[in-house]
Protein backbone atom coordinates (compact mmCIF):
# COMPACT_ATOMS: atom_id res chain seq x y z
CA UNK A 1 0.00 0.00 0.00
CA UNK A 2 1.72 3.61 -1.17
CA UNK A 3 1.96 6.01 1.79
CA UNK A 4 0.68 9.61 1.66
CA UNK A 5 4.02 10.49 1.20
CA UNK A 6 4.96 8.41 -1.51
CA UNK A 7 1.47 9.74 -3.20
CA UNK A 8 2.69 12.74 -3.15
CA UNK A 9 6.35 12.05 -4.51
CA UNK A 10 4.70 10.42 -7.72
CA UNK A 11 2.57 13.44 -8.26
CA UNK A 12 5.48 15.77 -7.95
CA UNK A 13 7.49 13.46 -10.46
CA UNK A 14 4.05 13.71 -12.69
CA UNK A 15 4.19 17.49 -12.10
CA UNK A 16 7.83 17.60 -13.03
CA UNK A 17 7.44 15.63 -16.27
CA UNK A 18 5.00 18.12 -17.36
CA UNK A 19 7.09 21.11 -16.58
CA UNK A 20 9.88 19.61 -18.38
CA UNK A 21 7.74 18.93 -21.15
CA UNK A 22 7.05 22.71 -21.42
CA UNK A 23 10.17 23.96 -21.17
CA UNK A 24 10.12 27.61 -21.96
CA UNK A 25 12.41 29.33 -24.06
CA UNK A 26 11.76 32.43 -22.38
CA UNK A 27 12.24 33.22 -18.68
CA UNK A 28 9.37 35.30 -17.24
CA UNK A 29 10.96 39.16 -16.27
CA UNK A 30 13.38 39.05 -18.73
CA UNK A 31 13.87 41.54 -21.34
CA UNK A 32 13.34 40.33 -25.53
CA UNK A 33 15.29 42.24 -27.67
CA UNK A 34 14.57 42.42 -31.61
CA UNK A 35 18.49 42.82 -33.41
CA UNK A 36 18.71 43.03 -37.19
CA UNK A 37 22.08 41.50 -38.37
CA UNK A 38 24.60 38.48 -37.38
CA UNK A 39 27.76 40.35 -36.61
CA UNK A 40 29.67 39.70 -39.56
CA UNK A 41 28.04 41.36 -42.59
CA UNK A 42 27.82 45.17 -42.72
CA UNK A 43 23.85 46.08 -42.13
CA UNK A 44 22.51 47.53 -45.39
CA UNK A 45 18.98 48.08 -47.10
CA UNK A 46 18.61 44.57 -48.30
CA UNK A 47 16.19 42.18 -46.26
CA UNK A 48 18.81 41.03 -42.92
CA UNK A 49 18.22 38.05 -40.33
CA UNK A 50 16.09 38.96 -37.14
CA UNK A 51 17.27 37.45 -34.09
CA UNK A 52 15.14 37.79 -30.36
CA UNK A 53 17.79 37.82 -27.61
CA UNK A 54 17.03 37.37 -23.83
CA UNK A 55 18.81 39.42 -21.63
CA UNK A 56 17.98 39.77 -17.79
CA UNK A 57 17.12 43.20 -16.27
CA UNK A 58 20.63 43.94 -15.31
CA UNK A 59 21.80 43.00 -18.24
CA UNK A 60 23.19 39.34 -18.51
CA UNK A 61 22.54 37.56 -21.59
CA UNK A 62 20.59 34.51 -21.38
CA UNK A 63 19.98 33.43 -25.12
CA UNK A 64 18.94 34.06 -28.70
CA UNK A 65 16.21 32.95 -30.95
CA UNK A 66 16.79 32.91 -34.59
CA UNK A 67 13.87 34.00 -37.22
CA UNK A 68 13.61 31.94 -40.11
CA UNK A 69 15.65 33.91 -43.20
CA UNK A 70 15.36 31.13 -45.16
CA UNK A 71 11.99 29.38 -45.87
CA UNK A 72 8.13 29.57 -46.13
CA UNK A 73 8.12 31.37 -42.58
CA UNK A 74 10.67 33.32 -43.58
CA UNK A 75 10.46 37.35 -41.87
CA UNK A 76 13.39 39.90 -41.88
CA UNK A 77 13.81 43.60 -42.17
CA UNK A 78 15.98 46.14 -43.84
CA UNK A 79 19.26 46.54 -41.95
CA UNK A 80 19.87 49.67 -42.70
CA UNK A 81 15.74 50.86 -41.42
CA UNK A 82 16.18 52.26 -37.64
CA UNK A 83 12.11 52.22 -37.76
CA UNK A 84 11.76 48.78 -38.00
CA UNK A 85 12.35 45.72 -36.18
CA UNK A 86 9.50 47.14 -33.54
CA UNK A 87 8.75 44.42 -30.65
CA UNK A 88 5.30 44.12 -28.93
CA UNK A 89 3.63 42.46 -26.22
CA UNK A 90 -0.09 41.23 -27.00
CA UNK A 91 -2.78 42.65 -25.12
CA UNK A 92 -3.41 39.38 -23.35
CA UNK A 93 0.51 39.44 -22.70
CA UNK A 94 1.18 36.05 -24.50
CA UNK A 95 2.71 36.95 -27.49
CA UNK A 96 5.75 38.53 -28.62
CA UNK A 97 4.20 40.20 -31.77
CA UNK A 98 7.11 41.79 -35.17
CA UNK A 99 6.70 42.89 -38.61
CA UNK A 100 9.00 42.23 -41.74
CA UNK A 101 9.30 41.31 -44.82
CA UNK A 102 8.42 37.72 -45.84
CA UNK A 103 10.98 37.16 -47.90
CA UNK A 104 14.89 35.44 -47.90
CA UNK A 105 17.64 37.31 -46.28
CA UNK A 106 19.79 39.47 -48.72
CA UNK A 107 16.67 40.62 -50.83
CA UNK A 108 18.20 43.55 -52.14
CA UNK A 109 15.78 47.08 -51.17
CA UNK A 110 12.71 45.15 -49.65
CA UNK A 111 11.38 48.68 -48.12
CA UNK A 112 11.17 49.91 -51.70
CA UNK A 113 9.75 46.72 -53.47
CA UNK A 114 6.28 46.33 -53.93
CA UNK A 115 4.35 44.22 -51.54
CA UNK A 116 3.30 41.95 -54.75
CA UNK A 117 7.00 40.89 -55.18
CA UNK A 118 8.19 41.60 -51.47
CA UNK A 119 5.10 40.51 -49.18
CA UNK A 120 5.19 42.26 -45.98
CA UNK A 121 4.50 39.79 -42.12
CA UNK A 122 3.55 39.53 -39.23
CA UNK A 123 4.70 36.99 -36.72
CA UNK A 124 4.90 36.29 -33.26
CA UNK A 125 7.00 34.36 -30.51
CA UNK A 126 5.25 32.69 -27.62
CA UNK A 127 7.43 32.06 -23.96
CA UNK A 128 8.01 28.42 -25.43
CA UNK A 129 9.94 30.15 -28.28
CA UNK A 130 7.18 28.54 -30.83
CA UNK A 131 7.39 30.70 -33.83
CA UNK A 132 4.69 31.55 -35.88
CA UNK A 133 4.44 34.02 -38.99
CA UNK A 134 0.63 34.65 -38.73
CA UNK A 135 -0.46 36.86 -42.13
CA UNK A 136 1.14 38.42 -44.91
CA UNK A 137 0.04 41.21 -47.41
CA UNK A 138 0.51 41.44 -50.85
CA UNK A 139 -1.20 44.92 -50.90
CA UNK A 140 -0.52 47.27 -47.81
CA UNK A 141 2.90 48.98 -47.10
CA UNK A 142 3.68 48.64 -51.03
CA UNK A 143 6.94 50.33 -51.50
CA UNK A 144 7.68 51.82 -47.90
CA UNK A 145 8.15 50.33 -44.58
CA UNK A 146 6.35 47.78 -42.12
CA UNK A 147 7.76 48.83 -38.90
CA UNK A 148 5.53 46.86 -36.11
CA UNK A 149 2.78 45.20 -35.35
CA UNK A 150 0.00 44.25 -32.44
CA UNK A 151 -2.70 41.49 -31.35
CA UNK A 152 -5.79 41.55 -28.69
CA UNK A 153 -3.98 37.46 -28.43
CA UNK A 154 -7.42 36.66 -29.57
CA UNK A 155 -6.69 35.98 -33.28
CA UNK A 156 -6.56 39.64 -34.69
CA UNK A 157 -3.67 41.58 -35.55
CA UNK A 158 -2.74 45.18 -36.54
CA UNK A 159 -0.06 46.18 -38.75
CA UNK A 160 2.07 49.76 -38.24
CA UNK A 161 3.62 51.17 -41.05
CA UNK A 162 3.85 53.83 -43.84
CA UNK A 163 1.31 55.80 -44.78
CA UNK A 164 1.12 55.97 -48.36
CA UNK A 165 -0.03 52.50 -48.85
CA UNK A 166 -0.44 50.95 -45.13
CA UNK A 167 -0.57 53.14 -41.99
CA UNK A 168 -2.66 51.40 -39.48
CA UNK A 169 -3.91 48.09 -41.03
CA UNK A 170 -6.18 44.68 -39.76
CA UNK A 171 -4.19 42.15 -40.81
CA UNK A 172 -6.21 39.23 -38.18
CA UNK A 173 -8.37 36.13 -39.15
CA UNK A 174 -10.64 38.88 -40.87
CA UNK A 175 -10.51 40.60 -44.66
CA UNK A 176 -7.30 42.72 -44.11
CA UNK A 177 -8.28 46.20 -43.99
CA UNK A 178 -6.93 49.80 -43.81
CA UNK A 179 -7.76 51.50 -40.31
CA UNK A 180 -5.77 54.78 -40.35
CA UNK A 181 -4.40 55.93 -43.34
CA UNK A 182 -1.52 58.41 -40.73
CA UNK A 183 2.07 57.06 -40.71
CA UNK A 184 2.62 54.88 -37.92
CA UNK A 185 5.84 53.21 -36.19
CA UNK A 186 5.19 51.53 -33.00
CA UNK A 187 1.21 50.41 -32.30
CA UNK A 188 -0.27 48.83 -28.74
CA UNK A 189 -3.46 47.28 -28.02
CA UNK A 190 -3.71 48.81 -24.22
CA UNK A 191 -7.12 47.89 -22.36
CA UNK A 192 -8.72 47.08 -25.49
CA UNK A 193 -7.98 50.17 -27.53
CA UNK A 194 -5.11 50.42 -30.26
CA UNK A 195 -2.34 53.24 -29.72
CA UNK A 196 0.39 54.41 -32.31
CA UNK A 197 3.37 56.58 -32.55
CA UNK A 198 3.63 58.76 -35.37
CA UNK A 199 6.93 60.84 -35.85
CA UNK A 200 5.25 62.86 -39.57
CA UNK A 201 2.38 65.21 -39.57
CA UNK A 202 0.91 66.26 -36.73
CA UNK A 203 3.74 64.18 -34.60
CA UNK A 204 2.92 62.12 -31.31
CA UNK A 205 0.64 59.41 -29.92
CA UNK A 206 -2.76 58.80 -31.03
CA UNK A 207 -5.58 57.05 -29.93
CA UNK A 208 -8.01 54.69 -31.60
CA UNK A 209 -11.20 53.67 -29.74
CA UNK A 210 -11.57 50.24 -29.70
CA UNK A 211 -9.93 47.57 -31.62
CA UNK A 212 -11.81 47.56 -35.10
CA UNK A 213 -11.26 45.37 -37.86
CA UNK A 214 -13.06 47.44 -40.92
CA UNK A 215 -13.84 50.87 -41.56
CA UNK A 216 -11.96 54.36 -40.98
CA UNK A 217 -11.19 55.14 -37.75
CA UNK A 218 -10.67 58.66 -36.15
CA UNK A 219 -7.43 58.80 -34.32
CA UNK A 220 -7.17 61.09 -30.80
CA UNK A 221 -3.92 62.96 -30.34
CA UNK A 222 -2.79 61.75 -26.79
CA UNK A 223 0.44 62.80 -26.35
CA UNK A 224 2.15 65.51 -28.53
CA UNK A 225 5.88 64.37 -29.60
CA UNK A 226 8.05 66.06 -32.02
CA UNK A 227 9.97 62.66 -32.29
CA UNK A 228 8.62 59.77 -30.90
CA UNK A 229 9.32 56.09 -31.19
CA UNK A 230 7.94 53.44 -29.15
CA UNK A 231 6.08 54.31 -25.89
CA UNK A 232 4.33 52.84 -22.55
CA UNK A 233 1.13 54.14 -20.06
CA UNK A 234 0.86 52.83 -16.57
CA UNK A 235 -2.11 50.40 -15.88
CA UNK A 236 -4.16 53.69 -14.80
CA UNK A 237 -3.32 55.30 -17.75
CA UNK A 238 -1.62 58.56 -15.55
CA UNK A 239 2.04 58.12 -15.91
CA UNK A 240 3.35 58.05 -19.57
CA UNK A 241 6.84 57.34 -21.40
CA UNK A 242 8.23 58.38 -24.92
CA UNK A 243 11.07 57.05 -26.22
CA UNK A 244 11.92 60.10 -28.51
CA UNK A 245 14.41 59.36 -31.43
CA UNK A 246 16.03 63.07 -31.36
CA UNK A 247 16.96 62.99 -27.65
CA UNK A 248 15.77 61.06 -24.41
CA UNK A 249 13.15 59.56 -22.38
CA UNK A 250 9.73 62.00 -21.75
CA UNK A 251 7.69 61.03 -18.95
CA UNK A 252 4.17 62.74 -19.09
CA UNK A 253 1.93 62.89 -15.97
CA UNK A 254 -1.94 63.02 -16.12
CA UNK A 255 -3.16 65.79 -13.96
CA UNK A 256 -6.84 67.86 -13.98
CA UNK A 257 -7.98 65.91 -17.68
CA UNK A 258 -5.04 66.95 -19.09
CA UNK A 259 -1.50 64.95 -20.17
CA UNK A 260 2.04 67.30 -19.26
CA UNK A 261 5.60 66.80 -20.40
CA UNK A 262 7.02 66.71 -16.55
CA UNK A 263 10.52 65.94 -17.94
CA UNK A 264 13.47 64.36 -20.00
CA UNK A 265 15.39 61.64 -19.03
CA UNK A 266 18.99 61.59 -21.25
CA UNK A 267 18.38 64.06 -23.19
CA UNK A 268 21.43 63.57 -25.16
CA UNK A 269 21.03 59.72 -26.94
CA UNK A 270 18.27 59.09 -29.43
CA UNK A 271 15.59 56.32 -28.16
CA UNK A 272 13.92 53.54 -30.02
CA UNK A 273 12.51 50.66 -28.55
CA UNK A 274 10.74 51.38 -24.65
CA UNK A 275 9.73 48.70 -21.83
CA UNK A 276 8.44 50.33 -18.71
CA UNK A 277 8.62 47.90 -15.15
CA UNK A 278 5.52 49.89 -13.48
CA UNK A 279 5.09 47.38 -10.15
CA UNK A 280 7.32 49.54 -7.72
CA UNK A 281 7.48 53.15 -6.43
CA UNK A 282 10.16 54.07 -9.39
CA UNK A 283 9.36 53.00 -12.91
CA UNK A 284 12.55 50.95 -14.45
CA UNK A 285 12.66 51.90 -17.87
CA UNK A 286 14.48 49.63 -20.62
CA UNK A 287 15.30 51.19 -23.92
CA UNK A 288 17.38 50.78 -26.87
CA UNK A 289 18.98 53.74 -28.42
CA UNK A 290 18.24 54.71 -31.86
CA UNK A 291 21.68 54.56 -33.19
CA UNK A 292 20.99 50.66 -32.55
CA UNK A 293 24.35 50.19 -30.06
CA UNK A 294 23.07 50.35 -26.49
CA UNK A 295 20.10 48.51 -24.70
CA UNK A 296 19.66 51.03 -21.61
CA UNK A 297 18.38 51.07 -18.05
CA UNK A 298 17.16 54.01 -16.29
CA UNK A 299 15.12 54.17 -12.69
CA UNK A 300 12.98 56.78 -12.79
CA UNK A 301 13.98 58.56 -9.44
CA UNK A 302 13.68 61.84 -11.00
CA UNK A 303 14.45 64.60 -13.58
CA UNK A 304 17.91 63.83 -12.64
CA UNK A 305 18.03 59.92 -13.04
CA UNK A 306 20.56 58.42 -15.41
CA UNK A 307 21.17 55.62 -17.98
CA UNK A 308 23.24 52.52 -17.32
CA UNK A 309 23.88 50.40 -20.21
CA UNK A 310 23.43 46.87 -19.86
CA UNK A 311 24.26 45.54 -23.49
CA UNK A 312 26.06 47.00 -26.47
CA UNK A 313 26.37 46.30 -30.16
CA UNK A 314 28.23 47.33 -32.63
CA UNK A 315 25.83 48.89 -34.61
CA UNK A 316 27.59 48.49 -38.20
CA UNK A 317 26.89 44.95 -38.71
CA UNK A 318 24.25 44.25 -36.11
CA UNK A 319 21.93 46.58 -34.19
CA UNK A 320 19.34 46.53 -31.56
CA UNK A 321 15.94 47.54 -32.19
CA UNK A 322 12.54 47.14 -30.42
CA UNK A 323 12.41 45.29 -26.96
CA UNK A 324 9.91 44.44 -24.39
CA UNK A 325 8.97 42.01 -21.50
CA UNK A 326 9.33 38.31 -22.05
CA UNK A 327 6.10 37.10 -22.79
CA UNK A 328 3.91 34.93 -20.29
CA UNK A 329 3.48 31.17 -20.59
CA UNK A 330 0.01 29.84 -20.28
CA UNK A 331 -0.24 26.17 -19.85
CA UNK A 332 -2.04 24.14 -22.18
CA UNK A 333 -5.24 22.76 -20.99
CA UNK A 334 -4.85 18.91 -22.02
CA UNK A 335 -1.16 19.29 -19.63
CA UNK A 336 -2.91 20.64 -16.62
CA UNK A 337 -6.31 17.91 -17.35
CA UNK A 338 -3.48 14.97 -17.66
CA UNK A 339 -1.83 16.53 -14.18
CA UNK A 340 -4.95 16.20 -12.52
CA UNK A 341 -6.04 12.92 -14.12
CA UNK A 342 -3.09 11.50 -12.69
CA UNK A 343 -3.41 12.84 -9.23
CA UNK A 344 -6.90 11.76 -9.33
CA UNK A 345 -6.53 8.55 -9.84
CA UNK A 346 -3.35 8.25 -7.23
CA UNK A 347 -5.69 9.28 -4.42
CA UNK A 348 -8.60 6.93 -5.55
CA UNK A 349 -6.17 4.09 -5.48
CA UNK A 350 -4.80 4.95 -1.90
CA UNK A 351 -8.57 5.54 -0.91
CA UNK A 352 -8.86 1.88 -2.17
CA UNK A 353 -5.45 0.57 -0.22
CA UNK A 354 -6.53 1.81 3.54
CA UNK A 355 -9.87 0.18 2.82
CA UNK A 356 -8.49 -3.25 2.46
Amino acid sequence: MKTTHQIVAIAVSLFSSVAIGRAQSFDPGDLAVLRVGNGSASLTSAGTAIFVDQYTTVGSFVSSLAIPSTGSGVLVNSGSASSEGQLTLSANGQYLVFAGYNVAAGTAGVAGASSSSVPRGIATLDANGNYSLIATTATYYSGNNIRGGTSDGNGNYWGAGAASTGGTVYLGTGTPAQIASSNSLVIQDNSGNLFYSTAKGATGIYEIAGTPTSGTATPTLVLANAAPSDFAFNTSMTIAYVANTSGGIQRYDFSGGSWTLSYTLDSGTGMNGLAVDFSGTDPLIYATTESGKKLIEITDTGSGATANTLATVDGSTEAFRGVDFTPQLVPEPSACALMLMGLAGLWDLHRRNRKS
